[in-house]
Protein backbone atom coordinates (compact mmCIF):
# COMPACT_ATOMS: atom_id res chain seq x y z
CA UNK A 1 0.00 0.00 0.00
CA UNK A 2 1.44 3.68 -0.56
CA UNK A 3 2.13 5.24 2.04
CA UNK A 4 -0.55 8.23 1.68
CA UNK A 5 -3.28 5.67 1.59
CA UNK A 6 -1.98 3.78 5.19
CA UNK A 7 -3.05 7.68 6.73
CA UNK A 8 -6.34 8.26 4.74
CA UNK A 9 -8.29 8.32 7.74
CA UNK A 10 -6.19 11.46 8.84
CA UNK A 11 -6.68 12.84 5.89
CA UNK A 12 -9.96 13.02 6.09
CA UNK A 13 -9.51 14.27 9.29
CA UNK A 14 -7.48 16.83 8.20
CA UNK A 15 -9.23 17.98 5.44
CA UNK A 16 -12.51 18.36 7.40
CA UNK A 17 -10.76 20.07 9.89
CA UNK A 18 -9.34 22.37 8.02
CA UNK A 19 -12.90 23.12 6.10
CA UNK A 20 -14.31 23.90 9.47
CA UNK A 21 -11.44 25.56 11.24
CA UNK A 22 -11.87 23.56 13.82
CA UNK A 23 -11.51 20.35 15.55
CA UNK A 24 -14.83 20.11 17.43
CA UNK A 25 -16.75 20.47 13.74
CA UNK A 26 -15.10 18.31 12.13
CA UNK A 27 -15.39 15.17 14.86
CA UNK A 28 -19.41 15.91 14.70
CA UNK A 29 -19.22 15.87 10.87
CA UNK A 30 -17.36 12.32 10.54
CA UNK A 31 -18.76 11.22 13.66
CA UNK A 32 -15.89 10.59 15.86
CA UNK A 33 -14.55 12.44 18.84
CA UNK A 34 -12.41 15.52 19.34
CA UNK A 35 -9.06 13.36 20.41
CA UNK A 36 -9.80 10.92 17.63
CA UNK A 37 -9.02 14.15 15.41
CA UNK A 38 -6.71 15.73 17.36
CA UNK A 39 -4.73 12.33 17.13
CA UNK A 40 -4.97 11.42 13.03
CA UNK A 41 -3.61 15.67 12.77
CA UNK A 42 -0.75 14.25 15.13
CA UNK A 43 -0.26 11.52 13.25
CA UNK A 44 -0.22 12.83 9.64
CA UNK A 45 2.07 15.87 11.46
CA UNK A 46 4.50 13.41 12.38
CA UNK A 47 4.43 11.81 9.53
CA UNK A 48 4.78 14.16 7.08
CA UNK A 49 7.81 16.33 9.40
CA UNK A 50 5.57 19.39 9.50
CA UNK A 51 3.19 21.55 11.64
CA UNK A 52 -0.61 21.68 9.37
CA UNK A 53 -2.47 23.79 12.01
CA UNK A 54 -1.51 26.61 14.33
CA UNK A 55 -3.51 26.13 17.53
CA UNK A 56 -5.56 29.20 18.81
CA UNK A 57 -7.25 28.30 21.49
CA UNK A 58 -10.49 26.55 20.42
CA UNK A 59 -9.75 27.60 17.18
CA UNK A 60 -7.35 26.44 14.38
CA UNK A 61 -5.71 28.02 11.57
CA UNK A 62 -3.75 26.12 8.60
CA UNK A 63 -0.35 26.71 8.53
CA UNK A 64 1.85 27.18 5.28
CA UNK A 65 2.13 23.40 5.25
CA UNK A 66 -1.51 22.87 5.97
CA UNK A 67 -2.39 25.31 3.27
CA UNK A 68 -0.10 23.37 0.73
CA UNK A 69 -2.00 20.34 1.49
CA UNK A 70 -5.35 21.46 1.50
CA UNK A 71 -6.36 21.79 -2.33
CA UNK A 72 -5.48 18.42 -3.69
CA UNK A 73 -6.25 16.51 -0.67
CA UNK A 74 -9.94 18.24 -1.09
CA UNK A 75 -9.87 17.76 -4.50
CA UNK A 76 -8.87 14.08 -4.02
CA UNK A 77 -11.44 13.38 -1.60
CA UNK A 78 -14.08 14.59 -4.49
CA UNK A 79 -12.59 12.42 -6.80
CA UNK A 80 -13.94 9.46 -4.91
CA UNK A 81 -17.09 10.54 -4.04
CA UNK A 82 -17.43 11.57 -7.39
CA UNK A 83 -16.32 7.79 -8.68
CA UNK A 84 -18.62 6.53 -6.28
CA UNK A 85 -21.57 8.74 -6.89
CA UNK A 86 -21.94 7.43 -10.31
CA UNK A 87 -21.42 3.37 -9.50
CA UNK A 88 -24.38 4.21 -7.59
CA UNK A 89 -26.20 5.58 -9.20
CA UNK A 90 -26.08 2.98 -11.68
CA UNK A 91 -26.34 0.20 -9.68
CA UNK A 92 -28.67 1.33 -7.51
CA UNK A 93 -32.19 -0.14 -8.87
CA UNK A 94 -35.89 -1.01 -8.85
CA UNK A 95 -39.30 0.25 -8.74
CA UNK A 96 -40.18 2.75 -5.92
CA UNK A 97 -43.90 3.59 -5.40
CA UNK A 98 -44.32 7.24 -4.34
CA UNK A 99 -47.60 8.42 -2.50
CA UNK A 100 -47.95 12.17 -2.82
CA UNK A 101 -50.22 14.69 -1.97
CA UNK A 102 -52.16 15.78 -5.29
CA UNK A 103 -51.18 19.30 -5.17
CA UNK A 104 -47.78 18.44 -4.38
CA UNK A 105 -47.41 15.43 -7.08
CA UNK A 106 -48.69 17.78 -9.71
CA UNK A 107 -47.32 21.42 -9.18
CA UNK A 108 -43.75 20.67 -7.59
CA UNK A 109 -42.99 16.60 -7.15
CA UNK A 110 -43.29 15.24 -10.66
CA UNK A 111 -40.59 17.91 -12.00
CA UNK A 112 -38.49 16.56 -9.35
CA UNK A 113 -38.59 12.79 -10.42
CA UNK A 114 -38.10 13.43 -13.92
CA UNK A 115 -34.58 15.27 -12.44
CA UNK A 116 -34.00 12.03 -10.00
CA UNK A 117 -34.88 9.13 -12.72
CA UNK A 118 -32.09 10.82 -14.69
CA UNK A 119 -29.28 11.18 -12.29
CA UNK A 120 -30.37 7.44 -10.81
CA UNK A 121 -31.43 5.67 -14.49
CA UNK A 122 -31.69 2.10 -12.76
CA UNK A 123 -34.39 3.55 -10.37
CA UNK A 124 -38.16 3.76 -11.51
CA UNK A 125 -40.74 5.88 -9.65
CA UNK A 126 -44.29 4.86 -9.96
CA UNK A 127 -46.21 8.22 -8.22
CA UNK A 128 -49.39 7.79 -7.09
CA UNK A 129 -51.31 10.85 -6.40
CA UNK A 130 -53.43 10.64 -3.40
CA UNK A 131 -55.48 13.18 -0.55
CA UNK A 132 -55.07 10.20 1.97
CA UNK A 133 -51.45 8.62 3.18
CA UNK A 134 -51.69 4.89 2.54
CA UNK A 135 -50.07 2.23 4.35
CA UNK A 136 -46.63 1.55 3.78
CA UNK A 137 -45.79 -2.16 2.17
CA UNK A 138 -47.89 -4.54 -0.13
CA UNK A 139 -47.41 -2.16 -3.11
CA UNK A 140 -49.49 0.48 -1.37
CA UNK A 141 -46.17 2.66 -1.25
CA UNK A 142 -42.79 2.56 -0.60
CA UNK A 143 -42.32 6.59 0.04
CA UNK A 144 -45.28 9.02 1.54
CA UNK A 145 -45.03 12.56 0.84
CA UNK A 146 -47.49 14.57 2.48
CA UNK A 147 -48.59 17.21 5.13
CA UNK A 148 -47.10 16.45 8.23
CA UNK A 149 -50.47 16.45 10.01
CA UNK A 150 -51.78 13.80 7.89
CA UNK A 151 -48.16 11.69 8.06
CA UNK A 152 -50.36 8.61 10.50
CA UNK A 153 -48.41 8.40 13.63
CA UNK A 154 -45.59 6.22 13.81
CA UNK A 155 -45.53 6.04 10.25
CA UNK A 156 -42.16 5.23 9.52
CA UNK A 157 -38.85 8.09 9.55
CA UNK A 158 -40.22 11.84 8.68
CA UNK A 159 -38.38 13.88 6.84
CA UNK A 160 -39.00 17.75 6.71
CA UNK A 161 -39.03 18.96 3.26
CA UNK A 162 -40.59 22.71 3.61
CA UNK A 163 -42.98 24.80 4.61
CA UNK A 164 -45.70 26.27 2.95
CA UNK A 165 -46.18 30.06 3.77
CA UNK A 166 -49.44 31.17 2.47
CA UNK A 167 -50.31 34.61 1.44
CA UNK A 168 -53.71 36.40 -0.09
CA UNK A 169 -53.45 36.19 -4.18
CA UNK A 170 -55.71 36.25 -6.53
CA UNK A 171 -56.06 36.64 -11.03
CA UNK A 172 -55.10 39.90 -12.13
CA UNK A 173 -58.48 41.15 -13.06
CA UNK A 174 -59.90 40.67 -9.72
CA UNK A 175 -57.20 42.42 -8.34
CA UNK A 176 -57.64 45.02 -10.47
CA UNK A 177 -61.45 45.49 -9.41
CA UNK A 178 -60.72 45.27 -5.53
CA UNK A 179 -57.66 47.37 -5.71
CA UNK A 180 -59.88 50.37 -7.60
CA UNK A 181 -62.34 50.37 -4.75
CA UNK A 182 -59.86 51.61 -2.31
CA UNK A 183 -58.24 50.28 1.26
CA UNK A 184 -59.77 46.50 1.20
CA UNK A 185 -63.07 45.76 3.26
CA UNK A 186 -61.70 42.56 4.15
CA UNK A 187 -65.37 42.02 5.36
CA UNK A 188 -66.42 41.58 2.07
CA UNK A 189 -63.79 39.80 -0.48
CA UNK A 190 -64.40 36.74 -2.36
CA UNK A 191 -62.36 33.66 -0.91
CA UNK A 192 -61.48 30.29 -2.25
CA UNK A 193 -60.81 27.36 0.22
CA UNK A 194 -59.20 24.15 0.47
CA UNK A 195 -60.46 21.57 2.20
CA UNK A 196 -62.11 23.54 4.87
CA UNK A 197 -61.76 27.06 6.11
CA UNK A 198 -59.35 26.96 8.73
CA UNK A 199 -56.23 28.01 6.72
CA UNK A 200 -58.36 31.07 6.07
CA UNK A 201 -59.55 31.20 9.66
CA UNK A 202 -56.15 31.30 10.44
CA UNK A 203 -54.92 33.99 8.10
CA UNK A 204 -58.08 36.13 9.30
CA UNK A 205 -57.20 35.71 13.47
CA UNK A 206 -53.19 36.55 12.58
CA UNK A 207 -54.20 39.92 10.46
CA UNK A 208 -57.97 40.61 10.37
CA UNK A 209 -59.16 39.40 13.56
CA UNK A 210 -62.44 41.45 13.64
CA UNK A 211 -63.79 39.91 10.20
CA UNK A 212 -66.01 36.71 10.04
CA UNK A 213 -65.13 36.78 6.09
CA UNK A 214 -62.75 33.48 6.35
CA UNK A 215 -67.14 31.59 7.26
CA UNK A 216 -67.74 32.38 3.41
CA UNK A 217 -66.25 31.39 0.03
CA UNK A 218 -66.50 28.01 -2.23
CA UNK A 219 -64.95 25.52 -0.64
CA UNK A 220 -62.80 22.80 -2.96
CA UNK A 221 -61.54 19.27 -1.91
CA UNK A 222 -58.13 19.55 -3.41
CA UNK A 223 -55.32 22.18 -3.25
CA UNK A 224 -54.83 22.11 -6.87
CA UNK A 225 -58.62 22.86 -7.53
CA UNK A 226 -58.25 26.23 -5.39
CA UNK A 227 -55.49 27.05 -7.01
CA UNK A 228 -57.30 26.74 -10.49
CA UNK A 229 -60.23 28.47 -9.10
CA UNK A 230 -58.79 31.64 -8.13
CA UNK A 231 -56.52 31.94 -11.27
CA UNK A 232 -60.63 31.58 -13.07
CA UNK A 233 -61.03 34.87 -11.12
CA UNK A 234 -63.44 32.98 -8.46
CA UNK A 235 -62.12 34.65 -5.41
CA UNK A 236 -58.65 34.92 -3.04
CA UNK A 237 -56.25 31.94 -2.01
CA UNK A 238 -53.97 31.80 0.31
CA UNK A 239 -51.09 31.36 -2.48
CA UNK A 240 -47.31 30.26 -2.11
CA UNK A 241 -44.04 30.68 -3.50
CA UNK A 242 -43.30 26.77 -3.77
CA UNK A 243 -46.57 25.11 -5.40
CA UNK A 244 -48.17 28.76 -6.76
CA UNK A 245 -44.55 29.48 -8.28
CA UNK A 246 -45.61 29.09 -11.84
CA UNK A 247 -48.81 30.79 -11.62
CA UNK A 248 -46.96 33.78 -10.10
CA UNK A 249 -44.34 34.04 -12.16
CA UNK A 250 -46.74 34.06 -15.31
CA UNK A 251 -48.66 36.69 -14.09
CA UNK A 252 -51.63 34.11 -13.34
CA UNK A 253 -51.57 35.35 -10.13
CA UNK A 254 -50.67 37.87 -8.63
CA UNK A 255 -49.95 38.69 -4.68
CA UNK A 256 -52.89 41.18 -2.99
CA UNK A 257 -51.23 41.26 0.65
CA UNK A 258 -47.78 40.64 1.77
CA UNK A 259 -48.82 39.15 5.27
CA UNK A 260 -48.28 35.58 5.43
CA UNK A 261 -49.20 32.68 7.63
CA UNK A 262 -47.40 29.23 8.01
CA UNK A 263 -50.13 26.78 6.52
CA UNK A 264 -48.36 23.23 6.67
CA UNK A 265 -45.16 21.26 6.42
CA UNK A 266 -45.11 18.64 3.80
CA UNK A 267 -42.86 15.61 4.93
CA UNK A 268 -41.30 12.33 3.08
CA UNK A 269 -41.45 9.58 5.32
CA UNK A 270 -40.19 5.81 5.08
CA UNK A 271 -40.74 2.44 6.39
CA UNK A 272 -38.79 1.85 10.07
CA UNK A 273 -37.35 -1.41 7.40
CA UNK A 274 -35.89 1.58 5.21
CA UNK A 275 -32.29 0.50 5.29
CA UNK A 276 -29.23 2.79 4.28
CA UNK A 277 -28.16 3.00 0.71
CA UNK A 278 -31.62 1.59 -0.49
CA UNK A 279 -33.51 3.40 -3.41
CA UNK A 280 -35.95 4.52 -1.24
CA UNK A 281 -33.14 6.07 0.98
CA UNK A 282 -31.21 7.66 -1.59
CA UNK A 283 -34.58 8.82 -2.99
CA UNK A 284 -35.71 11.12 -0.08
CA UNK A 285 -32.44 11.91 0.68
CA UNK A 286 -31.53 13.36 -2.60
CA UNK A 287 -35.38 14.79 -2.12
CA UNK A 288 -35.01 16.61 1.22
CA UNK A 289 -31.54 18.42 -0.59
CA UNK A 290 -33.69 19.67 -3.58
CA UNK A 291 -36.67 20.63 -1.14
CA UNK A 292 -33.56 22.26 1.03
CA UNK A 293 -33.30 24.48 -2.39
CA UNK A 294 -36.62 25.45 -2.88
CA UNK A 295 -37.06 26.31 0.53
CA UNK A 296 -34.31 28.53 0.26
CA UNK A 297 -35.58 30.15 -2.88
CA UNK A 298 -39.43 30.52 -1.72
CA UNK A 299 -37.83 32.79 1.42
CA UNK A 300 -35.68 35.13 -1.01
CA UNK A 301 -38.76 35.80 -3.09
CA UNK A 302 -41.28 36.55 0.30
CA UNK A 303 -38.36 38.85 1.26
CA UNK A 304 -37.97 40.64 -2.15
CA UNK A 305 -41.99 41.21 -1.72
CA UNK A 306 -41.05 43.20 1.36
CA UNK A 307 -37.95 45.76 0.10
Amino acid sequence: MHAPLRHLNALRAFEAAARHSSFARAAAELNVSQSVISQHIKTLEQWLGAELFHRLGNRVELSDAGRALLPQTSNGFQILNDACDRVLRTTRSGTLVVSAEPALASLWLRKRITEFCKEYPRIDIDLRPAWHPPQFGDGHADVVIHFETRQPAGSGHQYRLFPIIGFPACAPELHQRLSALGPCDWGNVPLVHDNGREIWHQWFAAHEPSSMQWQDGRVYSDLSLAIEAAIDGEGLVLADEVLCARALQSGALKRFDPRHIECVWYTAALPNSTRKGMAADSFVSWLTGVASVTERQAAEARAAQRV
